[in-house]
């Protein structure tokens, strides 16, 4: 496959059907025709992983009215795997850079010491506009090889956020020991009638909080996403579901007396084992495809701070929200066999990323229709090689 074919486009694909949370108000009278315009983003070398929004396209407090286009862009130094290569960290293969690297045990003053000066392995980045997860699959990784794409959506009147997070998995210098390291970013912006007006002050709900749970459950298990691990054609990968119950709520604005605390829980399961590795004829591949290596998870508020999960700290209260709408993601990241290399029958290590999104109201709702039904859309940046399969649940 000729890698300047992949480029960079948009689809949407539902993804769940449910209850949608009280609404904010009218729809007709609430919401705003703009165009969301995606600009090919651009790799930076760091050294480290690293996203950072394009802030002449897209910064906080922009405003935007009725017909407007929303564009945003981002550049990133991410060890992202594309099978066949690409303008990136590792030409779009990092993994084979650490595997096949020697140790430097050649250079002056040599100590005993025999280490390897790669560390970066293998990483991935998400996207999310309010709520909609932008996840990103393979493409060509470089300024000049991703397309321009706009889509028309409506957007309530009022605040929203774009977020980007990044994971990527990284040793030690005797690529014995495995961690991983961590990028965000995230812009606000106001939707109005027109973008003339000044927008209402966004205000921080400094006496409320959510306390979060995250079940680890077996594939199987999972109550919408379930999957039997075992079978290759079922695409064994990260999974992360907001549970149902708890994935619309509303509170009330805390005040210097009580604290208001709003519960929510997510589900999920992603390959958390030892990353084993061995040599075919591509390059570096899983010795056990039943064993992909370690996984990592986040929360993070409104796109500000991320709360990670580790060894060490398990989240449990998240701060940061804002008087009105509020978005809580919980991500991801983990090990799947890269697709495109699987069609070649190698199971080449690759990180992808999947998000639960909950939505919280604080404070009094505006004029409102009352329980409302829908669609939840998830909106993906995929590659003209992905392709969408509707599989039975188990």
């Amino acid at each position: 496959m000729n890698k300047k074919g992949l480029i960079l486009i948009f689809l949407f694909v539902v993804s769940t059907v449910g209850i949608v949370a009280l609404s904010n108000a009218a729809v007709d009278d609430n919401k705003v025709d703009v165009t969301i315009n995606y600009v090919p983003s651009a790799y930076i070398e760091k050294g480290y992983v690293w996203v950072e929004f394009d802030e002449r396209f897209l910064d906080d407090n922009f405003v935007f009215g009725e017909n407007d286009v929303v564009s945003f862009s981002f550049s990133y130094d991410v060890a992202i795997e594309a099978f066949f290569g690409a303008v990136g960290y590792g030409y779009g293969t990092p993994t084979n850079d650490w595997f096949y690297e020697d140790q430097n045990n050649w250079t002056a003053g040599y100590t005993g010491t025999d280490l390897y000066n790669t560390t970066r392995f293998v990483g991935y980045m998400d996207v999310i506009l309010d709520g909609y997860d932008m996840g990103i699959s393979n493409f060509d990784v470089g300024a000049d090889k991703g397309t321009y794409q706009e889509i028309p959506i409506q957007l309530d009147i009022g605040w929203h956020y774009l977020s980007i997070t990044a994971a990527e998995l990284v040793s030690d210098g005797n690529h014995t020991e495995w961690f991983w390291e961590y990028s965000n970013d995230a812009k606000k912006f106001y939707v109005g009638e027109n973008s003339d007006i000044i927008p209402p002050l966004s205000a921080v709900a400094y006496f409320n909080e959510v306390n979060v749970t995250a079940n680890k459950l077996a594939s199987e298990d999972l109550p919408s996403q379930g999957y039997n691990i075992t079978d290759w054609l079922d695409n064994p990968r990260p999974v992360a579901e907001a549970n149902f119950a708890t994935m619309y709520s509303t509170a009330d604005e805390g005040d210097n007396e009580t604290i208001v605390t709003t519960s929510i829980e997510a589900n999920f399961n992603a390959s958390d084992t030892n990353l084993n590795l061995v040599h075919a004829a591509w390059g570096v591949v899983f010795d056990n495809v039943y064993e992909m290596g370690p996984m990592t998870y986040m929360w993070t508020v409104n796109n500000g701070e991320m709360y990670i999960a580790n060894d060490t700290y398990e989240p449990e209260t998240l701060t940061g929200l804002n008087i009105g709408q509020n978005y809580v993601y919980f991500t991801v990241y983990g090990f799947v066999p890269d697709d495109i290399a699987l069609n070649y029958g190698f199971a080449a290590p690759r990180v992808v990323a999947d998000v639960a999104i909950f939505s919280i109201w604080v404070g009094d709702l505006p004029e409102s229709t009352g329980l409302g039904f829908g669609i939840l859309i998830s909106v993906s940046i995929l590659g003209l090689a992905a392709a969408l399969f509707v599989r039975r649940r188990k």
